[in-house]
């Protein structure tokens, strides 16, 4: 078992639910479970390991305002609809070309990135992250159209 990192999508009254302990987290059907590309999708995008700007920093919450607290013996990082819609917006403007300059196994290794391990093929590692990205976005398209916000934690 690793760190897995999860989406849900959350209505507004489930949020309410979840902080006043009525539903746990652990109860909750995932929307997206991205395993173990959490922190190479969050440092591909953001140049670090926890912060990053909006929008693209909303994309793999970890730290800042989006952080709601911890429940269910996890923390949670809570985005809403705007939020959804912006990381949206600046993934469909990023283009696979600006992906890969943002791209480096080498810093990965350097700076400690989970799971990332020295043996690992550069390529096939992209191809991995570029397959997450895609699946990220149509996710937070799907969820802006709905109106409602996205839960992340890893687990």
């Amino acid at each position: 078992m690793g760190m897995s990192g999860r989406y849900l999508v959350v209505t507004e009254e489930l949020v309410e639910s979840i902080k006043s302990g009525e539903v746990s987290v652990h109860d909750c059907a995932v929307d997206l479970d991205i395993d173990k590309m959490w922190q190479m999708l969050q440092f591909t995008l953001n140049g670090n390991l926890v912060e990053g700007e909006p929008p693209l920093g909303y994309l793999v919450p970890l730290a800042g305002e989006q952080y709601v607290g911890n429940y269910s013996d996890m923390d949670l990082f809570l985005l809403s609809n705007e939020q959804v819609l912006e990381a949206y917006m600046a993934l469909e403007q990023l283009t696979p070309e600006e992906l890969k300059e943002r791209y480096s196994l080498d810093r990965m290794i350097a700076e400690g990135v989970y799971p990332v391990m020295e043996d690992w093929d550069a390529e096939e590692t992209f191809q991995e992250i570029v397959q997450t990205v895609d699946d990220v976005q149509a996710l937070f398209q799907a969820t802006a159209a709905s109106g409602n916000g996205i839960i992340f934690y890893v687990f």
